[in-house]
């Protein structure tokens, strides 16, 4: 299923809109769950998303199995993830 994750890197006041991909791998290992604005699929939407939804995209991100895109603080992920058991 494809995930789509909208989150706020760094200080939102004083905000970047680079960084390289070794920086970004970093901060996405760090990242708590209140750091992400929301999470879509094709059907559904999260903004206040369920801790095993965290942890399936903290697994994603450690296997950097993600791309993204990066704007005035804001990083957009977009990731595969099996749900099969």
């Amino acid at each position: 299923m494809r995930f789509n994750v909208e989150t706020i890197i760094g200080d939102r006041y004083d905000s970047t809109d680079s960084l390289s991909e070794n920086e970004i791998h970093d901060w996405l290992l760090k990242m708590q769950k209140q750091d992400i604005l929301k999470v879509e699929t094709e059907n559904d939407y999260w903004e206040d998303i369920p801790q095993e939804l965290f942890e399936l995209l903290k697994t994603s991100i450690k296997e950097k199995n993600y791309e993204c895109d990066m704007a005035k603080g804001h990083l957009w992920l977009k990731m595969e993830i099996s749900l099969e058991s």
